[in-house]
């Protein structure tokens, strides 16, 4: 899986081992101090990886695709990968699903690997053989700026006007603008964000909005109604004006 042999399999062992399987069989150290450690290297390696790819990028960008790569959902899918969900050891009546058992293991094992295999070693594991193999890293920040143009074709879809507005500009601490941005569909507040750039903004208020279509799976019902109760109303003010 790795590309080596470990120095202590125990470590690795110890990595592949859940708090329920310790408890329920007795063996001492379960995998959660080992996913303590892995946590940290990993957040430290991917930031290095993105800091080296993307150079002219602000921190915001860095900080928000190290993020969608060190999720719990994404860990999942690449411990799936790796084959590490068949080597986890959990008592038998605890659910996997949903908790991130595999992820937490696959943090931990990068905390084996590093304590086994010294930092260097471990970082270039984690580039080549858990990230670059299993995540396109590239196709990841293109989701991410997708957003907007996913939310303008399914208001476009349902007949719905939508608008995005830069409604105020702060600085952080080094004085860098930060730009804050929403979306309106049918005079309707969806979704809110910060950039340094307008269009950081405005993604990340698409990217909010989105979800909310996602959650509530009536939302273009409601806004179409809303639209054409507005549009009568509209309609019977007007009537009346001209009489």
């Amino acid at each position: 899986m790795l590309g080596f042999c470990p120095n202590n399999i125990s470590l690795f062992q110890q990595a592949c081992r859940h708090r329920s399987a310790s408890h329920s069989s007795g063996q001492k150290g379960d995998n959660e101090r080992l996913e303590f450690l892995g946590d940290a290297i990993l957040s430290a390696v991917v930031s290095d990886i993105i800091y080296q790819t993307y150079h002219s990028k602000r921190e915001g960008f860095l900080s928000k695709t190290r993020s969608k790569i060190v999720k719990r959902e994404t860990l999942d899918l690449i411990a799936t990968k790796l084959g590490l969900d068949k080597m986890v050891e959990t008592a038998s009546h605890t659910p996997t699903h949903n908790n991130h058992t595999y992820g937490n293991a696959l943090e931990a094992l990068i905390g084996a690997i590093y304590l086994d295999q010294g930092f260097d070693k471990c970082r270039k594991i984690v580039e080549e053989r858990i990230i670059k193999q299993n995540i396109d890293i590239n196709q990841l920040v293109q989701q991410e700026a997708n957003y907007k143009s996913r939310l303008i074709e399914w208001c476009q879809h349902y007949h719905l006007p939508y608008q995005f507005e830069v409604d105020s500009i702060t600085n952080d601490e080094h004085n860098n603008p930060i730009f804050h941005a929403h979306v309106t569909i049918v005079d309707t507040t969806l979704g809110e964000g910060n950039g340094y750039t307008k269009k950081e903004a405005q993604q990340e208020a698409a990217h909010q909005a989105y979800t909310q279509i996602k959650k509530r799976k009536h939302l273009a019902t409601e806004l179409t109604e809303k639209l054409n109760q507005t549009s009568e109303e509209k309609d019977s003010s007007g009537g009346s004006s001209v009489e």
